[in-house]
């Protein structure tokens, strides 16, 4: 059974790089321009975990998140944004998100993504 993932983010190229990293390693990934209709998208497609942007306009990932935790609460969520590892940090510890990832490392990006991955298949 694949791990499927949803990267939700503004840029393009970000979009492409992150699904062409975790393709690579096996993941089924799907993409997601923006923040408006990801829940939709998130309820109708089943997703294992969502990778998603902090910085985008107009809806950013900090105010989606309470919307996808009340309609999809058993996805996971890792905050995936150029901010700061602190900022991260405490942003997640907020929001209650299963972690965080800085853009621009592709080798934490998978270690992020496998860590949920097996997380998510012993229960935790």
């Amino acid at each position: 059974m694949s791990y499927r993932i949803l990267v939700i983010d503004d840029d393009d190229s970000h979009l492409a790089a992150t699904s062409g990293i975790l393709e690579a390693h096996g993941y089924e990934v799907s993409t997601h321009r923006g923040a408006f209709g990801a829940t939709g998208r998130v309820l109708k497609e089943s997703f294992d975990l969502v990778l998603l942007d902090v910085n985008m306009p107009a809806l950013s990932g900090e105010g989606l998140v309470p919307l996808l935790r009340d309609r999809s609460p058993s996805t996971r969520i890792l905050l995936y944004s150029s901010n700061d590892e602190a900022t991260l940090r405490h942003m997640a510890g907020r929001l209650g998100v299963e972690g965080w990832v800085c853009k621009g490392d592709p080798d934490a990006l998978r270690d992020a993504v496998a860590l949920s991955a097996r997380e998510a298949r012993s229960g935790r």
